[in-house]
């Protein structure tokens, strides 16, 4: 009887205590749950963000991982942007905040949710209120000289054979490819780091040196998006000089190019309208502040030949819409394979831009530089290439 008497009245107590470790559990759960949408939510935003997206257009990013995540007992969602660093997030640049480390690009998400707990809420008599908040930040990985803007399931960089690619910066595919930049043969790349938004072989003994490998990157933005398309041309002339020739020619517009002898562009802009680029096994180009800009009727841009045995030396433009531009082949062109074939040498300073050409260098072609950035959609490095 006394057994009976102290179990009856030590019950409520039992049933309390398990009812309030099963409410604290269930709480510590939900909660866990709302943080990891935070971070999930945070973590599209800012590659979103990364990716251009802002606003309502960044808002709705996020919600669509949250409903993707069956989130849907959220009260509360609220999305800003801005710099992160110090610990907080700020509507000031980096630069302004003066601070360091701090990330340019951030995405703070912050989760309200109200869950109703079976033992809790008879005394509280109401829903337990959960919040969860979480940065994530677009982390700067490096200066990429060569970059491929291929978006598909191929490898946006290959090199083969005994092709040799040595870089003081890093190049960078938007291949969503298992390996997505490759090296066979006795081919190396000595570049870092190599990102890429697919996987990269980690083991490939073609890549040598101080090569940082960074697979499953966030996508990389056109660094030259914003130069302009180039505008309708008129009173275009075509352009030839013979292997005998030796000319000094000014800036204009020309239907095509065809250079099999020497030819010194002075300072400038040349357009190239709807017709090819040539430049034959003699040719020998020299130039200084120039930029050389492929373009046609609807952007509709011509071939680019380059032949074993020519030689090309050019700087780009200092000022004005291309600066910094060496060669231009117009976004809005159709895709094209260009080859540079064996024998030929370039001496580039400046930006190659080609995002809508896919580049195969060959043989013993010869790319030395002390400043260039190489844009184009898919890069072949074959036989014994030499880049530098």
């Amino acid at each position: 009887g006394n057994v009976l008497m102290v179990g009856a009245a030590s019950m409520p107590l039992l049933i309390g205590s398990a009812a309030l470790a099963v409410d604290t559990i269930q709480l510590s759960l939900w909660k866990r749950q709302l943080q990891r949408a935070a971070d999930s939510g945070a973590i599209a935003g800012a590659h979103a963000t990364n990716q251009g997206a802002s606003g309502d257009s960044l808002e709705t990013q996020v919600d669509h991982d949250l409903d993707e995540n069956e989130h849907t007992v959220l009260t509360d969602v609220i999305v800003e942007t801005g710099s992160y660093g110090d610990g907080a997030l700020s509507s000031d640049s980096c630069a302004a905040r003066g601070i360091t480390p701090c990330f340019d690009q951030a995405v703070q998400v912050t989760l309200a949710s109200r869950r109703t707990l079976p033992f809790i809420s008879i005394f509280t008599d109401s829903p337990t209120d959960l919040r969860a908040a979480a940065v994530a930040a677009v982390v700067d990985q490096g200066q990429y000289c060569v970059v491929s803007l291929y978006e598909g399931e191929d490898a946006g960089i290959v090199a083969n054979g005994n092709a040799n690619v040595t870089l003081g910066c890093g190049m960078v595919t938007n291949s969503r490819a298992e390996s997505a930049i490759t090296a066979g043969g006795s081919s190396q790349i000595e570049a870092s780091p190599l990102g890429a938004v697919g996987g990269l072989d980690g083991e490939d003994q073609n890549f040598v040196g101080d090569t940082e490998l960074r697979p499953y990157s966030a996508p990389t933005g056109d660094p030259l998006a914003h130069v302009p398309d180039p505008p309708p041309q008129q009173n275009c002339q075509p352009l030839s000089i013979g292997p005998n020739d030796d000319l000094t020619i000014r800036e204009g517009c020309y239907t095509s190019m065809d250079i099999k002898g020497t030819v010194t562009l002075d300072p400038g802009i040349y357009y190239i309208n709807g017709g090819d680029l040539d430049l034959g096994s003699q040719a020998v180009v020299n130039g200084e502040n120039v930029t050389i800009v492929m373009t046609g009727p609807n952007g509709q841009a011509g071939d680019i030949k380059l032949n074993g045995g020519a030689e090309v030396n050019l700087s780009a433009s200092s000022d004005g819409p291309y600066k910094g531009v060496v060669l231009y082949r117009d976004r809005r062109a159709d895709v094209i394979e260009v080859k540079f074939n064996g024998g030929a040498g370039l001496n580039l300073t400046g930006a190659l831009y080609l995002p809508t050409t896919d580049i195969d260098m060959l043989g013993n072609f010869d790319l030395q530089s002390q400043c260039l950035q190489l844009v184009a959609r898919i890069l072949n490095f074959k036989g014994t290439a030499d880049i530098q």
